[in-house]
């Protein structure tokens, strides 16, 4: 898997909000209201990574997701079809969101496991974000990650995407591990 991180913490573009908005689904809270998420309904593996992201095994909380199919005409050269998935994560210690250093820490812990994988089918974006917390007052940061798989048709770059999400998942349970351990939990 091919990972690129990008460090969008200079307020280039407008910040996140978390929580997103008063259509917001508490996983963490509320795991059976995964099903109020439409990409989650429509797409298993998505549904799968936000319920185990949201787990109390998780540091994480999921803030936002998202899918997108693409057809052959708006896909480049190489396989035909791509299918790419969304998410948007924040820590569930509140403290942690103000530290720059733990996202950064955190993706590049992610970039080493998921390089592991071989194969450019699947390319991940590691994107560190600010991110307004309007409980604390505060401005913060946030992980958006964008996972985009390409196949020979619309099923094996949706099939891909899926083992790709499933590897993501994995990838983020144990830095979730490693922070607990880290922290003294």
């Amino acid at each position: 898997m091919r990972v690129e991180i990008i460090d969008d913490t200079e307020g280039r573009g407008p910040a996140a909000s978390f929580p997103p908005g008063e259509n917001y689904v508490d996983l963490r809270e509320n795991p059976h209201a995964v099903e109020l998420i439409a990409p989650a309904r429509q797409y298993l593996p998505l549904r799968s990574f936000l319920t185990a992201v949201n787990s109390a095994e998780s540091s994480f909380t999921s803030a936002s997701a998202s899918t997108q199919a693409d057809s052959p005409a708006s896909v480049s050269a190489g396989d035909a079809y791509e299918f790419a998935s969304q998410a948007r994560l924040v820590f569930v210690e509140p403290s942690l969101n103000f530290e720059r250093n733990r996202y950064v820490d955190l993706t590049a812990g992610l970039k080493d496991l998921l390089e592991r994988d071989s194969g450019d089918a699947i390319r991940a974006v590691l994107r560190i974000g600010t991110c307004d917390f309007p409980t604390q007052n505060r401005r913060g940061f946030c992980l958006s990650i964008r996972l985009v798989a390409q196949g020979v048709s619309a099923e094996q770059a949706e099939m891909r995407c899926g083992l790709g999400l499933a590897r993501l998942q994995q990838a983020l349970l144990f830095r979730a591990r490693a922070l607990r351990q880290q922290s003294g939990e």
